[in-house]
């Protein structure tokens, strides 16, 4: 069985239409959804924003199913700016700078040699909005990418020696502000409340907001999803 493990379902929201459900279920904000995938026996997962979900939601899939192979997968912020929104991503290795601990991934993806770039993900409990952090985070650690849940699915992966595969889909590129989308989406959710009080304080983070909300990042679903497909379909 391959778990594709996602922080919220608008990352994965193609993935999700596609599958032939056989089960549904929800554990403590965890959402899950089992059946087939292009033929494949597959469990796709919600387990909510940042690296405390990520973990206890991939412990309990572990735990419950026993997946042969994990798929991290969805949006990551461009660190380099080489990037552009709905780049891929394979993670190489998973990177802490509070630990200044790094940790491997699975990176053998036979069939698969062109569409995503190779390279470390950076590992952040917090959303980067700021363009100036994240020039100093890939000046100061050299990763591509950064995201908030990929350290939590592999530390819960190491228990049942579970492979896991990073995929990221750039959702916002180095230059860009934007506003502090983790303050604004509470658990992956967003907070309509949280929104008009931080927008009230920062009126200029509308348009950015609007751009990230309905243009970067149905680019970066649509990008990420077929390429979950050709890998789901290589295998």
């Amino acid at each position: 069985m391959i778990a594709i493990i996602s922080a919220t379902w608008d990352e994965i929201r193609g993935i999700k239409r596609e599958v032939s459900r056989t089960e549904e279920g929800r554990w403590e904000g965890v959402e899950f959804i089992s059946g087939k995938l292009y033929g494949k026996s597959a469990l796709i997962v919600q387990t909510g924003v940042g690296i405390k979900r990520a973990r206890k939601g991939t412990s309990f899939i572990i735990q419950r199913f026993k997946p042969d192979l994990i798929i991290s997968a969805g949006f990551g912020g461009a660190l380099s700016s080489e990037l552009k929104v709905g780049d891929i991503i394979l993670g190489e290795w998973v990177l802490s700078l509070k630990k200044n601990e790094r940790m491997k991934l699975l990176t053998d993806m036979p069939g698969l040699v062109n569409g995503f770039k190779r390279g470390g993900i950076l590992a952040e409990n917090r959303f980067i909005h700021d363009p100036m952090e994240k020039k100093r985070l890939f000046e100061t650690s050299g990763v591509l990418s950064v995201d908030m849940e990929t350290w939590g699915v592999v530390e819960a992966s190491l228990q049942g020696q579970t492979p896991v595969l990073s995929i990221r889909s750039i959702s916002d590129e180095s230059w860009e502000t934007l506003p502090n989308m983790g303050y604004i989406f509470r658990g992956g959710k967003f907070s309509k409340r949280k929104a008009l009080g931080y927008f009230a304080s920062y009126p200029s983070h509308i348009l950015p907001f609007l751009k990230f909300r309905f243009f970067n990042s149905k680019k970066s679903s649509r990008s990420l999803c077929r390429f979950l497909r050709d890998v789901v379909l290589h295998m």
